[in-house]
């Protein structure tokens, strides 16, 4: 039996042997951590409290060719959330919770009424591990300095700085300026998504056009990239450095001017349809209006569902640039091209075709509008008195003489039924052909005589056909980009005009088609006298449309003119949806215009910086 002093220093010894023993295995390990795996172990920690941030790009703004700004970017102050960085132990809901309350707890600090519910919360985390969750957006000054005050007792609550799209001018060229951040599929209808990346007609011969789209986006920009480290308590400690640097969008020229579009924006106001301004020898667009609009304002940072659908289901559809995509009758504005046809055809410009008032084809009867005014017709007409009064029984009349393949041949000439070249999406329209209808007969070619039936165009085919009248016969393609700028303010491209090809009438057959226009306008019993002005002698022909059974009228005022203040020759578009007719609503307009332009740019200037400017 052992001595009970033996027994007892045993136990002593043995507890000691265990405690160095243990004691022993844990100065190994932490040897092992702090100087084998060192370098791993710091990785590790730096890894796991590393927040990446990423640097926004500034989008490039878009200028008139004045120099207005019609899209430009703001600061934007938000609060964000990293919700990895605010987990909490247990379950995931303890975290919604946390979260949420934090939320609510900014919310009372700054003032704010709506913020993410617990169940939105939910939805984003499970949606975008790893994305700040964007809690207040525009930050107030106070608000701003309300937020920073609590961020420090805040783990993961970061306030960033973004920059926001503005548009100085509410609703003006809203429809061909676009909008964006849109969930819905007409993004792309306007400029903001034409040029958010560069495309293929930008780019110089031999470029790689997919590598350059990835690379290089143009108003967008690319986003860089840094680093902070942050504490295991969810705060900033330090700015690791930028991995890769923003590189900001491009600012784009438009071929517009400001000044243009205004007087067009307000003379067309209250009224449904367009105004056109094109240079008719270039094809630079110079005004575009179509009304209704809208403001793309709205859709920053993001249009709410009922508003959208307001907008989609109003019956003037504010949302569709009626310039280059709605599709109308022309009416008597197609009676120019009319006239080139009967000219190439053969007919002398002195020969005459007798209007007794109606046109008798078939068992149909074409009126000509004098009938209704004195019961009988205007008589033998030259070529130059039709265009002159309008007279449907001359054109009726021309149109059986010339059968509707020589009409096709010519209006296709002119561009109709097919796209313009203008860099948004636009209709075609509608060129008749005898392909069309299974029995096509001569009341359906005498009704695309005087611009009724099988033929469509857009305000904008008639702007660019319009200008080939008056320029000697070159039809351009309609150009809205003018240059593209860096954020230094160099040129890096410049657009060119482009010539999309050559109406099919003579260059003398053409001068007698201007004289005729511009006695339509000069003369006293001109149907386009309304358009008469004093700062420019306008050439013009007036145009009304029947739509649906005779209930309603779109109307229209075409021509060209010299603009004083450059010397320029361009085409204008007047089109106004149920009007009276072109002479009593859409004339008035072109000579209002007109008459507003002259206060801006005084007839008498010479070499004046805004000429300058006009000229670009």
């Amino acid at each position: 039996m052992l001595d009970p002093d033996f027994r007892s220093k045993l136990r002593c010894s043995l507890v000691a042997f265990c405690f160095f023993f243990l004691y022993g295995i844990i100065l190994i390990v932490l040897w092992k951590m702090q100087i084998t795996d060192n370098e791993n172990t710091l990785f590790r920690m730096r890894k796991q409290y590393v927040r990446n941030v990423i640097l926004p790009a500034v989008r490039g703004r878009i200028f008139t060719s004045d120099g207005g700004l019609l899209a430009g970017n703001r600061p934007v102050y938000n609060i964000v959330f990293h919700t990895l960085e605010m987990r909490q132990p247990g379950y995931r809901t303890k975290t919604i919770r946390y979260i949420a309350g934090k939320v609510r707890e900014i919310a009372s600090a700054i003032g704010r009424k709506e913020y993410p519910s617990e169940k939105e919360i939910s939805t984003f985390i499970s949606c975008n591990r790893g994305t700040p969750l964007t809690v207040f957006e525009d930050l107030t000054s106070g608000e701003l300095a309300t937020a920073y005050e609590r961020s420090a007792t805040i783990p993961g609550m970061d306030i960033v700085c973004l920059p926001e799209r503005t548009y100085p001018h509410g609703t003006l060229a809203g429809t061909l300026i676009g909008y964006l951040r849109s969930e819905e599929p007409l993004n792309a209808a306007g400029l903001e998504y034409r040029y958010d990346t560069w495309s293929e007609e930008l780019l110089p011969p031999g470029t790689d056009t997919p590598a350059l789209k990835q690379k290089h986006p143009l108003l967008r920009g690319t986003p860089g990239k840094k680093s902070v480290y942050v504490d295991p308590g969810g705060f900033v400690r330090e700015d690791v450095g930028t991995v890769l640097p923003s590189e900001n969008g491009k600012d784009i020229v438009l071929t517009l001017n400001l000044k243009m579009q205004k007087i067009g924006e307000k003379l067309m106001s209250g009224h449904t349809g367009v105004f056109l301004l094109m240079d008719a020898e270039n094809g630079d667009i110079l005004t575009m209006v179509s009304t209704p609009s809208y403001a793309p304002g709205e859709f920053v940072p993001k249009i709410s569902r009922a508003r959208f659908r307001e907008l989609a289901e109003d019956p003037r559809h504010p949302l569709m640039n009626r310039a280059i995509r709605g599709e109308y009758s022309p009416g008597s504005i197609i009676k120019p091209l009319m006239a080139g046809a009967l000219l190439e055809s053969g007919f002398g410009a002195n020969e005459t075709i007798f209007c007794d008032g109606a046109s008798h084809i078939g068992g149909s009867v074409l009126r000509c509008w004098i009938l209704g005014i004195t019961g009988g017709g205007h008589g033998a007409m030259t070529l130059k008195e039709a265009i002159t009064v309008s007279c449907n029984d001359f054109f009726v009349e021309a149109g059986q003489r010339m059968g509707v393949d020589a009409i096709s041949e010519l209006y296709a000439s002119a561009g109709i039924g097919r796209k313009t070249g203008f860099p948004l999406t636009e209709a075609p329209g509608r060129l008749p052909l005898r392909s069309h209808k299974k029995h096509w007969n001569s009341f359906d070619t005498a009704l695309i005589s005087i611009g009724q039936g099988d033929v469509l165009v857009t305000p904008l085919q008639a702007a660019v056909y319009l200008a080939a009248i008056a320029n000697g016969g070159t039809r351009y393609v309609p150009r809205i980009l003018k240059s593209i700028r860096d954020q230094d303010g160099n040129t890096v491209f410049c657009q060119e005009p482009s010539v999309a090809g050559r109406l099919a009438i003579s260059p003398e057959h053409l001068s007698v088609i201007r004289d005729a226009m511009r006695n339509a306008v000069e003369a006293s019993n001109g149907s386009a006298r309304h358009a008469r002005n004093d700062y420019t002698a306008l050439s013009g022909k007036t145009g009304t449309a029947e739509i649906g059974a005779k209930v309603s009228k779109n109307v229209w005022f075409g021509g060209f003119c010299r603009l004083p203040v450059s010397g320029r020759l361009c085409s204008i578009v007047v089109f106004v949806e149920h009007g009276a007719s072109g002479g009593k609503t859409a004339a008035p307009i072109a000579a209002e215009f007109f008459t507003e332009l002259g206060k801006i740019f005084p007839k008498k200037q010479e070499n004046t910086e805004e000429e300058n400017t006009l000229n670009g």
